[in-house]
């Protein structure tokens, strides 16, 4: 056995860069030191998850080390004891103590709501501690099979008691404007899912690049996309250029044959960023001026919000080759972006991403605010596989002729109602919880917890979102995640960072498929700030930043440098990797200009006095 301190999350003794100072008992978001006992059969990199308990008390705040701050080195196995006088305290009292509780106003909620039984899904049967964590050496990194987000009696997994909390002070004096709402939802969710059985794919909007400048088009495509999530820009780059990158691709793979996919679960994704192929894709000037179009597409209630749409920034990710025929790889619906933090005051309320929704007014949720998306905070526990970027769009680049039959990307395209929907879902149970009874989706089927429980649907800290029938039945996920068109060599593909998304089984398939994953990004500081990283990463052929260490490309064979972003992209395509600075005048309004500034010298900061 050995005792481990544990005085900040995600901050290592043994970190090349210093972490953040010790927080102070007058900090909000202080927590007293915790002794952990760990039997010490290995050593292995992870986090404590007896953090999970108290909640972070906060994340190495400097992003530009946040790469050495990221994970406790600490002997791992099951946590079989947590030797701390405040497990089930905090500085004021007990944690389940009502006394913390904002007062509960439940004189407008419907005398029927208060007299309902708890759902057998929200009487918890498994503890946290025996629930979690799992042995890391046997999970892929970010994401739960579908069977683990279940107990063992087929309930999803309690979290701990603070969630509870949390659940409550959401909903608190605003009960019957939640309950309205949850019903006006149902319906709304019917009727757009009857829409997509009949429309299917067709229900996703596509444009042609050379069309962006179609006004009467253009108009129509964005108006779809912000109601739907998701769509296809077709023939970005032209298809016999992109057949080149495929074949740079396969050389340079072949070149370096001690490249492996990453992570085991997935064996078709690629853990390499610095490609011939990928360099060109990130800087070429039809992707560029692409993800400045999509991004024009958000709006800010805030006119001096920090964000310049125009000046996008790589990211540098993955790419994916999948083989012929295989059936058995697959993802389930999920969402990315974290998972409990989008509940959470310290998460998405810090910005008030989601207030609307819970003020019960969700047809007045705009997923489309890019004011509301700045101050997020959406990986509180350091999970695998988040984002350290502001991502306007997720997205892909086809390298390949890619038909439905074949297994594509799965989008459920009802952006706003499945927000909705599965952020209210925790807060209601089945009055009759079968749901092979006829009326199980009905409304009145469907009541607002008298009290609250620690059970999120499909969330569990340092996961992501996971969606599936059993957990959001009204989504009907067997019909409302729908295939995407067919996309040839050259088409974009782009969905929501919000958008619930999978993978589909390959029932049959003649060719490999291979994507270039291309999000869009905007400048923000945060952006800027994981672009100092990630130029550097991209300078020694480390790994992304966010992707973790290790040798990465350094050693291998035709790794592309700073003139072939140049040669791809020209300056613009050096800007957004950060090679080149931008120019002050390309910022429009004040705000605009000093975040152009800001970025700059958080980028070169010789050349702007902050050396």
């Amino acid at each position: 056995m050995r005792l481990v301190a544990a005085q900040r999350p995600g901050c290592s003794a043994v970190s090349d860069e210093k972490c953040p100072p010790p927080l102070s008992r007058g900090d909000p978001t202080f927590s007293r030191p915790r002794v952990i006992l760990i039997p010490e059969p290995s050593r292995r990199w992870a986090p404590i998850p007896s953090l999970w308990e108290h909640g972070p008390t906060r994340p190495c705040d400097d992003y530009t080390t946040r790469s050495f701050c990221r994970y406790h080195p600490v002997p791992y196995s099951y946590l079989h004891r947590v030797m701390d006088d405040d497990m089930f305290q905090n500085e004021s009292g007990p944690v389940d103590d009502t006394s913390q509780l904002p007062d509960l106003d439940f004189s407008s909620i419907p005398d029927d709501l208060l007299s309902q039984f708890l759902s057998p899904f929200d009487t918890p049967s498994l503890l946290w501690s025996q629930s979690f964590p799992i042995a890391l050496d046997n999970q892929p990194r970010g994401f739960m099979r579908a069977d683990e987000i279940f107990t063992e009696d087929g309930g999803p997994i309690p979290l701990p008691p603070r969630f509870a909390l949390i659940k409550r002070s959401l909903v608190a004096g605003k009960e019957h404007a939640i309950v309205k709402s949850w019903e006006r939802l149902l319906v709304a969710l019917r009727a757009e899912i009857a829409v997509i059985g009949v429309r299917k794919s067709d229900i996703f909007p596509t444009i042609d690049f050379s069309e962006l400048q179609n006004h009467s088009l253009v108009s129509e495509f964005t108006a779809k996309l912000r109601r739907r999530g998701g769509a296809i820009i077709r023939n970005v780059v032209p298809a016999s250029e992109v057949h080149t990158w495929r074949e740079e691709t396969e050389m340079y793979l072949s070149e370096n044959p001690h490249t492996k996919s990453w992570p085991t679960r997935d064996p078709h994704l690629f853990g390499i960023y610095w490609s011939p192929s990928q360099i060109k894709g990130r800087a070429h000037p039809n992707v560029l001026a692409a993800q400045r179009f999509l991004m024009r597409l958000w709006r800010s209630r805030d006119p001096n919000a920090p964000v310049v749409a125009d000046l996008p920034v790589a990211y540098a990710d993955r790419l994916r080759i999948r083989t012929p025929g295989d059936e058995a790889w697959h993802l389930n619906a999920h969402m990315d972006g974290g998972s409990v933090e989008r509940w959470e005051s310290d998460g998405y309320g810090n910005a008030g991403t989601y207030q609307r929704i819970w003020d019960g007014n969700w047809e007045d949720y705009d997923p489309w605010d890019s004011s509301t998306r700045l101050r997020v905070t959406s990986d509180l526990y350091n999970g695998a596989g988040s984002c350290s970027m502001f991502r306007m769009f997720q997205g892909w680049l086809s390298m390949s002729d890619i038909n439905p039959a074949d297994g594509t990307l799965l989008l459920c395209p009802m952006l706003q109602l499945a927000t909705a929907y599965f952020l209210l879902r925790p807060f209601f149970s089945p009055r009759n919880p079968s749901p092979s009874s006829h009326s199980f989706l009905a409304r009145e089927n469907w009541a607002l917890d008298f009290a609250q429980t620690s059970i999120i649907q499909g969330a569990v800290p340092s996961y992501t979102q996971e969606l599936n029938s059993a957990l959001h039945p009204h989504l009907q996920l067997d019909k409302s995640l729908v295939r995407i068109p067919p996309v040839l060599p050259g088409d974009y593909v782009v969905w929501h960072p919000d958008m619930v998304y999978g993978v589909d089984r390959v029932p049959t398939s003649s060719a490999p498929a291979t994507i270039m994953y291309i999000p869009a990004c905007p400048l923000t500081q945060t952006n800027a700030l994981y672009l100092a990283r990630q130029r550097k990463a991209f300078l020694l052929g480390q790994p992304s930043p966010d992707f973790g260490g290790g040798k990465g490309e350094t050693t291998h064979t035709g790794r592309p440098g700073t003139q072939e972003v140049s040669d791809a992209g020209g300056e613009d395509g050096l800007r957004a990797m950060g090679l080149l600075p931008w120019e002050d005048k390309e910022g429009g309004n004040p705000t605009e200009k000093a975040l152009v500034r800001m970025a700059n010298a958080i980028l070169f900061p010789e050349s702007y006095d902050m050396v």
